[in-house]
This record gives C-alpha cells, structure tokens and sequence, in this order.
C-alpha cells in the first residue's frame, strides 16, 4: 500500500504543478466580476462531475460569506432529478443543462462545466447555448479537454488521463476559489447589503 500511496500522491502533485496559473486567476477574476454585477453562476457536471459542481455551488454560497454581505448567486443545475430526469426521457440527455438554461441564463451570467473528458453531449450542448446568450464559459477539465477545452472561455485542463486525479484536482480548485473569496470579500466588503 505504501508504494500505491507514494505513486498517487506524486501523480496529484504533477497534476497540481502543471495547473495554469493564468487561467486560475482569470477563474477568479470572472467570478469576482458575476459577484461584483449581481450575475448568476451555473455549475454542471455529470456523475462523479455532477457531485463536484454541487460541492462547489454549496460551499461559494456559504463559505465566501459574512454578516450583512452580500451572497454570491450560484447555482448547480444536476440536483433537481424530476427534472433531469424528465428532460432526459422528454428530449434525450443530451438536453438535460441546455434545456434548463433556456429558462434561466442571462447575457453575462457565467457557466462552469466541470467534465473530466470535456466531451459530454450535454455538456457540449450547454457550452453552446450559453455562449450564444453571451455568457461566460469556464471549463474544468481534465485529459486533454475534449470538444470543452475549444469551446469556452476559460479551459482549466487538469493535465492527467486518471478520472481520481482529475476529480481530486477539481475539488482543490473548488477550494482555493473558497479561500481566496473568503480573504478577498470579508477583508474589503465593500458591497455588503
């Protein structure tokens, strides 16, 4: 076991050291911007994916907070299976997030899609929808980002063909994005309501 912990950590930190610093700031700097102009963010992410965006929607909600401030608008659109569900036996999964949009996205509103392979048709289908609202795009990725990693604007593309890996580094930037909100918003707050 030793030597298997050993190999995994030392696969995590190459994917780690590998992650682009530029992209990871223009990451910030979008979500700061939707914060800072009352836009909604929308996470989306299939199996293992899907469970990464919830996690990443609950803790910019809660975790980037004080008193009397103002909440970040972030939402994930997987939770809800009556609807997923229903949309995917009504109009086929490949429509399960761009359907959804179709009710909710705004011009300037800002999309994550968090995808291992970045070739999910659903995920592929949102990408396209929301750019033709005028919203941002950003790619959480992994591989080689797939069809995703050409599409959007932002591709954040974990550097490893190993779907724990991908999965573990996705969560880690999920919780640098909490820290670094936590210091930027409570230090300054200069929007609280």
């Amino acid at each position: 076991m030793r030597a298997h912990v050993d190999d995994y950590i030392g696969r995590l930190e190459l994917a780690l050291s590998a992650l682009s610093r530029e992209e990871l700031g223009r990451l910030g700097d979008t979500l700061m911007r939707a914060y800072r102009n009352d836009k909604q963010v929308y996470v989306i992410g299939n199996g293992g994916s899907s469970s990464t965006a919830s996690h990443m929607a609950a803790d910019l909600a809660k975790n980037t907070i004080g008193p009397n401030m103002k909440r970040f608008r972030i939402a994930t659109l997987s939770e809800n299976a009556a609807i997923v569900t229903a949309l995917a036996n009504d109009v086929g999964y490949e429509n399960v997030f761009s359907e959804q949009l179709i009710n909710v996205l705004e011009a300037g509103d800002v999309l994550i899609v968090v995808s291992a392979s970045g070739n999910s048709p659903n995920v592929v289908r949102a990408i396209r929808y929301a750019q033709e609202q005028s919203a941002e795009v950003i790619g959480l990725l992994g591989f080689d980002g797939g069809e995703a990693a050409r599409m959007v604007d932002i591709p954040i593309v974990v550097e490893s063909h190993d779907y724990g890996i991908v999965e573990d580094v996705h969560l880690i930037i999920n919780h640098m994005l909490v820290e670094y909100f936590q210091q930027e918003l409570l230090a300054a707050r200069p929007w609280a309501v």
